[in-house]
């Protein structure tokens, strides 16, 4: 089996040593794998980058490369920037509205007016122009400014929540990916000791047949079993590539990487209420449907304020005026002006109606949620403590396996012992390994899906260096 650095993680084959999927060396693979990813930050193609360095990837690098490269952590930073713009567009209706109008127009002759008596006067010349500079300011309107501010600002706090929880999905996905990729490599390595077991239980079988010392079907039994756990590292072979491409999209590369930080079990929690509590306040879609509720609180005010007048100042300069005789037009004006809509059909009560039945269902909406959340919160630590049993237990049994099949292998091989019994040996051995590793990375997967749920995938690190004795990886 891997040898892992962490202490939980020290099972030994009999007759096998230990071996490893990727070279290990002391503090440098720490440097050559930041240097990967100054390299992204930098703008190099994330193949180059990985290709010039050690495939070896800590899952702290993995968490920065997919800060940097994976496309919905930046398309969330998009959508914030989006809604902080549409925001600064409500504050703009606190300030007066400046305008340049201008006309030009050519005619086939001048305009005149005949007086009679008096004679003929000129109207409006050939070739006339004209530039006026306006500008308006709403000073009240029943409050439908501010309340479409605070509007603005609510939408601004959904899209930050959003992107919280796009962020926590993202890296639950990557707990999930990157850990499959090492479960994937740390099972072949696991699939590879047995078939090489069976390969000398095989050669046994052929010297101990030649020697008349077993029957036909002890033979048999042996190559019966080194075939089917020929087809095992096979399909081992073919997982690795599938969590090897799941982990490249999630990364947002495309080489292949390899996992250097172990599946260790992360064996202690705080309490199962901390994260309930931390979930009621902390987990982004609530917070989201918090910030909605305010949005379409402040909808509900900015249609409750169309029930009142608005009121505007306004004024207006000539700058330029060209062959215009006419005197109707002052050079410049000032002045107040008001608007109230004393009747719409009703469809005025029918927008106010809508906007508070809408905030009540985006509350209760809300309510609905935090009890889904509290649920998924028990359903999650549970999870996580099924696999910690499932791992102690496992643990109990391995030590018992592998003596189980050092006696059975020396059995076989002085010839009083079955090639059932060694065959049956090496599969319980297997069987047992493999489930301790599933058992490691169900509960890593189980904590960032708990931790998701409560608001603090951000703490991920934290536990799995906990997890390997407190050494960042």
């Amino acid at each position: 089996m891997l040898a892992m650095t962490s202490a939980h993680a020290g099972s030994k084959r009999p007759a096998t040593g230990e071996t490893g999927t990727s070279p290990r060396w002391p503090g440098g693979e720490r440097v050559v794998v930041v240097a990967a990813v100054a390299s992204l930050l930098i703008g190099a193609s994330p193949g180059t980058a990985l290709a010039q360095s050690s495939p070896g990837l800590t899952f702290r690098d993995a968490v920065a490369i997919t800060r940097q490269r994976n496309e919905r952590w930046r398309a969330a930073d998009a959508n914030v920037l989006r809604a902080e713009a549409i925001r600064d567009q409500q504050l703009a209706l606190y300030w007066p509205t400046v305008s340049v109008s201008g006309v030009y127009a050519h005619l086939n002759d001048r305009l005149f007016v005949n007086l009679g008596t008096l004679g003929t006067a000129t109207v409006l010349q050939n070739d006339p122009s004209k530039v006026t500079v306006s500008a308006r300011w709403t000073v009240f309107a029943g409050g439908r400014i501010l309340a479409a501010n605070r509007a603005g600002q609510a939408g601004l706090l959904a899209a930050g929540q959003e992107r919280r929880g796009t962020r926590q999905g993202i890296t639950t996905e990557l707990v999930d990916r990157y850990f499959r990729r090492r479960l994937a490599s740390d099972v072949l390595e696991v699939r590879r000791q047995a078939l090489a077991t069976l390969d000398r239980h095989l050669e046994d079988a052929h010297r101990l047949r030649a020697a008349g010392q077993i029957a036909r079907t002890e033979e048999l039994r042996a190559e019966v079993a080194h075939a089917e756990a020929d087809r095992d590292y096979k399909k081992a072979r073919r997982d690795v590539d599938l969590a090897a491409a799941a982990l490249r999209a999630t990364l947002g590369v495309d080489d292949d990487v390899v996992p250097t930080t172990p599946l260790a079990p992360v064996d202690s929690l705080e309490p199962r209420e901390a994260f309930s509590v931390a979930a009621d306040s902390g987990n982004p879609g609530i917070a989201r449907l918090a910030a909605l509720e305010e949005q379409a609180r402040q909808g509900t005010r900015a249609m409750r304020a169309e029930y009142l007048p608005a009121v505007s100042l306004f004024g207006q300069q000539e700058v330029l005026q060209n062959h215009l005789n006419t005197t109707t037009d002052p050079k410049w004006v000032v002045g107040v002006a008001g608007r109230w809509d004393l009747c719409d059909g009703f469809g005025r009560e029918h927008r106010f109606s809508a906007a508070r039945r809408l905030e009540e269902a985006i509350g209760l909406e809300r309510a609905s949620a935090r009890r889904d959340v509290r649920t998924l919160v028990e359903a999650r630590y549970d999870d996580y403590r099924s696999a910690v049993e499932q791992h102690a237990s496992l643990e109990t049994s391995l030590a018992l396996a592998q003596e189980s099949l050092r006696a059975e292998s020396r059995a076989f091989a002085a010839g009083v012992g079955t090639s059932l019994a060694v065959v049956d040996a090496e599969l319980a051995l297997s069987r047992i390994e493999v489930g301790r590793l599933t058992a490691m990375y169900d509960m890593d997967v189980a904590l960032a899906r708990l931790l998701e749920a409560s608001g603090k995938s951000d703490r991920i690190l934290d536990y799995l260096d906990r997890a390997n004795g407190g050494t960042p990886r």
